[in-house]
């Protein structure tokens, strides 16, 4: 598979307006391990800071919807 190229001053602009995981994922067509891949990248790169790559994985849109779904699925697993 061929690999596509995200402007990364635009995706770290996004990233210091605050848009989160789902937005940026649904804007640039990311899986959650690619957009984790591409701030990684931000951050190898010196376009977004440590602090802002904490903040977005200690408690991320993706961790949040992930939780919420895999509670639900077992919520009805359960009935």
């Amino acid at each position: 598979m061929a690999k596509r190229k995200i402007n990364a001053l635009e995706l770290a602009g996004d990233v210091y307006e605050g848009m989160g995981d789902t937005i940026l994922m649904e804007k640039y067509l990311l899986t959650p391990r690619q957009l984790e891949m591409a701030l990684r990248k931000l951050l190898e790169a010196d376009l977004i800071t440590h602090m802002q790559l904490y903040e977005r994985t200690t408690l991320s849109d993706s961790q949040i919807t992930k939780a919420f779904v895999e509670t639900q699925n077992a919520i009805r697993e359960l009935d």
